[in-house]
């Protein structure tokens, strides 16, 4: 492991952290008890949705608080990647808590064809309860569940503005996942983890905390006005995503009322600091670090997500966000170290995935790209017809891009011929790449090809669709969002990944790293050893 040395941290404090905190290797999970006396009390997991690696590398000058102090205090991986081909946030986020690639955690999208209902599911979702959200669909343990296993004392909680987000975070043993209601402004959670809410939690919504920001725009803090394209931020006038600062919330009302709070999710960075507030009340009301049992507490903050949709990772609304996350996260370390003990705490920040920039940036730029067009759509939508031209008429598909098994059989048509013709009607669609098919995906032919692993580690065999689709580099497939993400490509795998350990150990690590990684080295920060079938390694 290479590391460039922080001037201020002793070359003593990066003798491997496993040793630093006393962790004993090669104990089962059940064993009894397993972490030692002085393992952390509290791991607290950040998740920054759609960040980007380079942020924290464009914005440091500008950093003051909480980011500042994970970079200057922690170990910093320059190289961490999201190892899998869709990155949204329910395989990203399921990847970063089990240890595990999507072909084996299962949540291989945030939604999915699912051939025995005929329909579509959600991550999360899950009917049997109310609201409709659980961890049913994730096939493998989180940390949390491994903390729990090891001490059942041990506390789990997720807390994020998404609840596919929280819920994940939290497992299948987790105490409570809590997430932002859109309608009401207020956290809330699933009967999967509690009947009733908590006192705690209603005397916190006694004065809903968002109401605050009732009459009132969002504004620019003074820093990025004068940000510059040293930062590379340049506003990007293009309806209806161009319109500048500053940014009503909600409509013309006396009150707050749903398109209030909406706005507040779904435009604005407040979302965030609300998660902050939350976060302190929750580690306080529950606990959390107060005894000798090491709790969980996973944050998933949601504005730049939201707001990258919107603005893209290049505006001053990004920068904006980043800001006053940098304020939140300072506020949180500050609280959790004064409440618990900073040599309690171990602090993780890395993401769920990143994001294209702007088409008309990029442009801007002289990259080539460019959107989703009507050639585009039609290509692909005449690709039935392009079936029926070689194998005869019928409904060659039972879903997008997933076969109709009883059909080809009935015609004595092979899924390989059916793989074929398919993958070359496709692949000569503008904007595709490359076509990979289920064959070479579950022959392991896929996983020896440039890029071809990504796709691999996002493969399910009872929930993926018989070929995936590679866009080309910096092609936007959506038409409703500014940008977005899903890719392979290093704008939506590279991502953050900084460690804070009671130790104090600092330094730079330049090795390429996987966010399946994060949960084994956790683990084994407290004492813990994963499970052996994880794809994760202990980078510790």
């Amino acid at each position: 492991m290479r590391f460039s040395i922080n001037r201020r941290t002793p070359i003593l404090t990066l003798v491997p952290l496993v040793l630093l905190l006393s962790c004993r290797a090669g104990e089962p999970i059940g064993a009894e008890p397993q972490p030692t006396a002085d393992a952390p009390r509290l791991i607290i997991l950040i998740v920054v949705d759609q960040c980007r690696a380079d942020y924290l590398e464009r914005f440091r000058p500008l950093l003051k608080h909480g980011l500042l102090q994970l970079l200057e205090e922690g170990i910093v991986f320059t190289n961490a990647l999201h190892h899998h081909s869709d990155t949204k946030t329910a395989p990203g986020h399921a990847s970063l808590v089990t240890g595990k690639h999507p072909s084996h955690h299962g949540v291989i999208a945030n939604e999915w064809f699912d051939p025995v209902s005929g329909g579509t599911v959600d991550a999360v979702e899950d009917d049997r309860y109310n609201p409709e959200w659980s961890p049913h669909q994730l096939l493998a343990s989180t940390l949390g569940d491994w903390l729990k296993v090891s001490d059942p004392k041990s506390k789990v909680f997720g807390a994020s503005g998404k609840p596919r987000a929280a819920v994940l975070m939290a497992g299948k043993t987790g105490d409570a996942s809590y997430w932002y209601e859109e309608d009401t402004g207020r956290f809330v959670t699933s009967d999967y983890y509690q009947e009733d809410e908590p006192a705690w939690l209603t005397e916190f919504h006694r004065e809903l905390y968002v109401d605050r920001y009732f009459g009132q725009a969002w504004e620019p803090l003074p820093e990025v006005v004068t940000a510059d394209v040293g930062y590379e931020i340049e506003p990007v006038a293009r309806e209806p995503f161009g319109h500048r600062f500053p940014h009503p919330l909600g409509r013309a009302t006396v009150a707050p009322e749903e398109h209030f709070y909406e706005d507040l999710f779904e435009s604005s960075p407040f979302v965030d600091e609300y998660l902050g507030v939350f976060a302190r009340a929750l580690i306080r009301s529950e606990g959390l670090g107060k005894d000798d049992a090491t709790d969980f507490l996973g944050l998933s903050f949601s504005a730049a997500d939201k707001v990258g949709h919107h603005w893209g990772p290049n505006s001053p609304e990004l920068l904006d966000v980043i800001l006053r996350l940098d304020r939140t996260l300072g506020d949180l370390l500050a609280f959790v170290d004064q409440e618990i003990g900073r040599e309690q705490v171990v602090v993780t920040l890395t993401s769920d995935h990143g994001v294209n920039p702007l088409q008309a940036y990029l442009q801007r730029h002289e990259v080539d790209a460019r959107r989703l067009g009507v050639d585009d759509i039609l290509c692909f939508q005449r690709l039935a017809g392009g079936l029926e031209q070689r194998f005869g008429e019928g409904k060659w598909f039972a879903a997008n891009l997933r076969f109709d098994r009883e059909l080809a059989a009935a015609r004595g048509i092979a899924l390989g011929e059916l793989e074929a013709e398919t993958r070359r009607l496709l692949e000569g669609c503008p904007g595709v790449a490359r076509v990979w098919t289920r064959s070479e995906l579950e022959s392991g032919v896929a996983a020896r090809e440039p890029l071809g692993d990504f796709f691999t580690n996002s493969f399910h065999p009872d929930r993926s669709p018989d070929l995936m689709v590679q866009l080309e580099e910096h092609f936007l497939a959506w038409t409703s969002l500014a940008t977005t993400h899903g890719s392979v490509y290093p704008y939506d795998t590279h991502v953050p990944w900084l460690l804070r350990v009671p130790s104090g150990a600092a330094g730079v690590v330049t090795e390429p790293v996987f966010t399946v990684d994060v949960a084994p080295t956790l683990a084994r920060l407290v004492g813990l050893t994963p499970p052996d079938d994880i794809d994760g390694v202990d980078r510790s």
